[in-house]
């Protein structure tokens, strides 16, 4: 009986009947499986989708972790339009002087939320209806592959710090206060913001990782606020230009920057003004994958 598989889900139908089905699991999900069988994780729910004639299990587990006391790192990261998250570390030894600024533009997700925009464009010309739902759950499908790859990879950039605790802005409400040209409120809404700060929590929870949200008060002129002397200016470009200072920044970067100063100051780890800005605009372009660090 366990020639196909060693894996069985049993079922209650209804009338009480009972049918068990041959389960075919990928390397992570049986490793997930095993240590649930060893009790690192509990069962909570079951779901099953058919999905091209084919029939899914989706298990919903559940694992209790311990998370780092008194953390000693700041991880802060925001999240934009061109860049659609920013990482950048503040350690409580050296609070004014940022660690290893990283981007990830998500441009493999812009590629394929435009692609299936036009095709679904084209095929509700041709009113195939029908059609246009099928790609809805691939498209969704690739987006979430890129989601988990991003996220996978900031979990691993906040590793590399001692006792790290991940910080990021509320969302609520980010949509609703964006309003720009149709096109770029069209590009601004198809990024998947919320989805990637799910994905982001339960990888960070799963490592021991607290994540902190701040409200939008706490987080008020991030954008606009110079992080060396904090004047407070409007933004045009991409370079955050200080007109008090003359710190030069690229503008995402100052802001995670002051996303962690809000952290840290709340902590009372200090913040002390540095002699020197670390001009990052010469040199630098944002990328898609983790890598090298921008900020030393």
């Amino acid at each position: 009986m366990n020639v196909l598989t060693p894996y069985w889900l049993t079922l209650s139908l209804f009338k009480r009947k009972r049918i068990s089905l041959p389960i075919v699991l990928g390397e992570k999900q049986r490793q997930r499986i095993e240590e649930a069988f060893r009790g690192e994780w509990s069962f909570t729910t079951v779901e099953m989708v058919k999905r091209n004639g084919e029939w899914y299990a989706h298990f919903v587990l559940k694992k209790t972790v311990k998370l780092h006391d008194k953390p000693e790192t700041v991880i802060a990261i925001d999240r934009g339009e061109v860049n659609l998250a920013v990482a950048v570390a503040v350690s409580k030894k050296n609070p004014e002087k940022p660690m290893k600024g990283q981007f990830w533009r998500g441009e493999k997700i812009k590629r394929i939320r435009g692609l299936y925009s036009h095709i679904r464009r084209k095929l509700q010309e041709k009113n195939r209806v029908g059609k246009v739902k099928k790609l809805k759950g691939k498209e969704r499908r690739r987006v979430n592959q890129q989601l988990h790859i991003i996220a996978n990879q900031i979990i691993e950039y906040a590793k590399q710090f001692p006792k790290p605790v991940i910080v990021m802005e509320n969302l609520n409400g980010i949509r609703r206060n964006f309003k720009k040209s149709k096109w770029l409120n069209r590009r601004f809404h198809s990024l998947p913001f919320r989805k990637l700060q799910t994905i982001i929590e339960y990888k960070a929870l799963l490592e021991g990782i607290e994540v902190k949200y701040l409200t939008k008060k706490e987080t008020r002129n991030t954008s606009k606020e110079c992080h060396r002397c904090g004047y407070v200016t409007q933004v045009k470009g991409r370079i955050f230009e200080c007109p008090k200072c003359r710190m030069k920044y690229e503008r995402d970067l100052n802001a995670c920057i002051n996303i962690a100063h809000r952290v840290t100051s709340s902590v009372r780890w200090g913040r002390r003004e540095p002699t020197e800005p670390v001009n990052v605009t010469e040199g630098v372009k944002p990328q898609s994958n983790a890598g090298s660090p921008l900020l030393q």
